[in-house]
């Protein structure tokens, strides 16, 4: 009897830590729950790069990566692909398998480590098999900002 008793009280607790009935994923979110804002990837971006010092623009007609010592990557502006919270750009060279540039940004606060810019994006830059590292804002962004 004891051991029936037990049983039961086992199942009817089992039966609790289950989804509720009628649950889904496509079901809203509670009323109370706190707002998330896609990231602005639209227009200019600059993203910049220290020790060793590089930059990429992103505009319209295209997107350029400039570094001291290699030739200037320049390719056609495939668009943002929203990937997450985050925004990436994957372009290719003129030939295939040279030239492809990735840049792909990450909503939050970054610094360069070498002025008092805060930019709004961390970024990393795949070119060539080489990854890059920095920082990114809208171009209006930063010419409102102190020079570096």
């Amino acid at each position: 009897m004891f051991r029936t008793a037990v049983f039961c009280a086992l199942a009817l607790a089992l039966t609790g830590c289950g989804e509720s009935m009628g649950a889904s994923e496509d079901a809203p979110p509670p009323a109370d729950a706190p707002v998330v804002k896609g990231a602005d990837y639209s227009g200019d971006i600059d993203v910049i790069g220290t020790e060793p010092f590089w930059s990429v623009k992103i505009r319209a007609g295209g997107v350029a990566l400039s570094r001291p010592d290699h030739p200037e990557v320049r390719n056609a502006n495939p668009g943002v692909r929203i990937d997450g919270q985050q925004g990436v750009w994957d372009s290719n060279g003129p030939t295939e398998g040279e030239g492809r540039l990735v840049v792909r940004l990450t909503p939050g606060v970054c610094t360069d480590g070498m002025s008092d810019r805060v930019y709004r994006f961390s970024a990393e830059i795949w070119v060539d098999g080489e990854t890059l590292k920095g920082c990114a804002d809208h171009t209006d962004q930063l010419q409102a900002q102190p020079k570096p």
